[in-house]
């Protein structure tokens, strides 16, 4: 996508469902309170979670987050595709499967970068989930980069006012405009953990293995609910 500067354009390869997935269990477990009676917003269920997906061992589940109903997008397009866990047990518990989900959006992301090309050394984020500190750390994980979150509300409208700033001349080009409105809101980078990247290494070639094999199992429930 050309930008309305010189020389500047954007490679997009997104996903779907980034943190819907992630509301969506999040919703599961407020239905089942409840139900009992117990009345809880999802910043209540998202108090210690960190800590506790944290002390949860890595790479028990795989899940794959395509919790659109409109299927997915990136890094292939296929609108039967439905999020799925793997590997559950009768150990599993909330906390295994809210990290598997953290874990399945970093390979979501490794696997759009890696159709575009190398995974950058550094990757931005930004908005509400990047506040989490084991988002960030097993998205650097997953990707072996650094991770560094946009401290910057309403990123997109800022990113629209970044373009119209250039086009009227206020800055000479993307990159000064970027070392104003940007730069000074970059948090300090999360590293990879190299013991978590070894684990997420043998992982990924099985979440992309398991997401080809799924799409006759994906058209087949679609005709069945059709």
């Amino acid at each position: 996508m050309a930008f309305p500067a010189p020389g500047m354009v954007a490679q997009i390869q997104s996903n779907m469902a980034s943190t819907l997935n992630i509301d969506w269990m999040l919703d599961v477990a407020r239905g089942i309170l409840n139900d009992s009676g117990v009345k809880k917003a999802r910043a209540d269920i998202l108090q210690g979670l960190d800590d506790r997906m944290m002390d949860r061992a890595p790479g028990k589940l795989l899940y794959h987050p395509y919790i659109s109903k409109a299927g997915e997008r990136g890094p292939f397009m296929e609108p039967a595709a439905r999020a799925m866990f793997s590997g559950l047990d009768t150990t599993t518990d909330f906390y295994d499967m809210m990290r598997a989900i953290f874990e399945g959006l970093g390979f979501a992301a490794r696997d759009c970068y890696s159709t575009m090309g190398p995974v950058p050394k550094e990757v931005r984020i930004t908005g509400g989930a990047a506040r989490s500190k084991t988002l960030r750390h097993i998205l650097a994980s997953s990707l072996n980069a650094n991770v560094r979150r946009v401290a910057r509300e309403e990123a997109g409208a800022a990113g629209a006012a970044m373009i119209a700033a250039v086009q009227q001349k206020l800055f000479p080009d993307m990159t000064a405009c970027a070392n104003v409105w940007v730069e000074p809101h970059l948090t300090a980078p999360t590293e990879p953990d190299l013991q978590l990247n070894s684990i997420y290494e043998k992982m990924y070639p099985l979440y992309v293995e398991t997401r080809k094999a799924m799409r006759p199992v994906w058209r087949g429930l679609a005709r069945v609910a059709s």
